[in-house]
C-alpha cells in the first residue's frame, strides 16, 4: 500500500464546489450594522434638535408673549396720559382765551367807571360851589338881626317855610354819598463619528443660541420698558408743569371774575349816583327858579324823596 497525504476539502466550497468568498454583503455586514447605529443615532440626534429648536421657540413665544403684553399695557398709560395732556392743554387754551376776553371787558369797565368818577368830581366840585354860594347869601341875607325890621316882630308870623340851610344840609349829605363811593381795585459631508461629534455639538450649539436669543429677546425688551418708563416720566413732568400752569390761570381767572364784579358794582353805583345827582341838580334848579310859595312846596317834596 502506498500512503497517500491527505488532502484538505476544499475550503469554503461553494454550491459549484469551488470555493467562493463570503458575498460582499456578509463581509459589510459589521459596517452596515454600525452605518445602521450611526444612522438611528443620527436620526435621534435630528430628532433631538427639532425636539430643542421647538422647546426654544415655545419658550421664547411665550417670553416674547409676556413682553409684549408689558409694553402694551405701559404704552397704554402712556397713551392715557398724553390724552389727559391734551385735555389740560386744550383747558390751558381755552382759559388763556377767556381771561383775555375778561381782562378785556373789565379794563373797559374800569375805564368808563373812571369817567364817571371824575364827573361825581365835577359834580361835587358844583355842589361845593353851590354849598359856599349859598352860606355866603344866607350870611348876607340874614334879617334876623335887622333894626329896621324890629316893627315886624309884634306881628302874627306866618307858617314857618324851610329855610336855605336846609337845602345847605340836604347838599352837604349828598356830598357824603359821593365821597363814600370807593375807587375801583384795581445658520459637507464628512465622517461618521466626525458627523455625530458635529451634531452632538450642533445640539449644544442650538441649546447655547437659543439661551442667547432669550437674553437677546430680554434686552431688546428691558431696552423698549425703559424708554417707555423714561417717556412715561417725560409725560408726567409734562402733566406737572401743564396742571400747574391750568391751577394759575384758573386762581388767575378766579381773581378777574372778582375784580370784574367789582367794577360792575361800582359802575352800577356810579350810574346810580350819576342819575340821582342829576335829578337834584335839575329839581335844584328848578327850585331856584320858581317863586316862594312853589319853592316851599319843591323843598317839602325833596325832603319826602330824601
Amino acid at each position: 500500500e502506498v500512503a497517500l497525504p491527505a488532502v484538505p476539502n476544499v475550503v469554503a466550497a461553494g454550491k459549484s464546489g469551488f470555493p467562493e468568498l463570503p458575498t460582499v454583503s456578509a463581509m459589510l455586514d459589521q459596517s452596515t450594522k454600525t452605518l445602521s447605529g450611526i444612522s438611528s443615532r443620527a436620526q435621534k440626534l435630528q430628532q433631538q434638535m427639532l425636539e430643542v429648536q421647538q422647546e426654544n421657540a415655545a419658550r421664547m413665544q411665550k417670553q416674547k408673549a409676556v413682553f409684549d403684553r408689558k409694553l402694551k399695557e405701559q404704552e397704554q398709560k402712556n397713551m392715557e396720559q398724553v390724552k389727559e395732556n391734551a385735555i389740560i392743554a386744550k383747558n390751558i387754551m381755552k382759559m388763556k382765551q377767556e381771561n383775555e376776553e375778561l381782562l378785556k371787558h373789565a379794563q373797559t369797565l374800569e375805564k368808563g367807571n373812571s369817567l364817571r368818577h371824575g364827573e361825581l368830581r365835577m359834580l361835587q366840585d358844583q355842589l361845593v360851589a353851590a354849598q359856599t354860594f349859598l352860606k355866603e347869601t344866607l350870611s348876607q341875607t340874614d334879617d334876623s338881626k335887622a333894626t329896621d325890621l324890629e316893627v315886624m316882630k309884634d306881628q302874627s308870623k306866618s307858617a314857618k317855610a324851610l329855610s336855605f340851610l336846609a337845602i345847605s344840609e340836604l347838599h352837604e349829605t349828598e356830598i357824603n354819598e359821593v365821597k363814600e363811593t370807593s375807587e375801583p381795585e384795581p445658520a459637507e459631508p464628512a465622517e461618521p463619528e466626525n458627523l455625530l461629534t458635529m451634531l452632538a455639538n450642533e445640539v449644544k450649539m442650538m441649546k447655547k443660541q437659543g439661551q442667547d436669543s432669550e437674553a437677546k429677546l430680554k434686552s431688546l425688551f428691558m431696552e423698549d420698558f425703559q424708554a417707555g418708563v423714561k417717556r412715561h416720566n417725560a409725560l408726567l413732568s409734562q402733566n406737572k408743569v401743564l396742571t400747574e400752569t391750568l391751577e394759575k390761570m384758573q386762581s388767575y381767572h378766579t381773581r378777574l371774575e372778582a375784580a370784574d364784579k367789582h367794577l360792575q358794582g361800582t359802575q352800577s353805583t356810579l350810574e346810580t349816583r350819576l342819575h340821582d345827582g342829576g335829578l337834584f341838580m335839575q329839581k335844584l334848579s328848578e327850585l331856584t327858579m320858581a317863586k316862594p310859595e312853589a319853592a316851599v312846596k319843591a323843598l317839602e317834596t325833596l325832603q319826602k324823596q330824601k
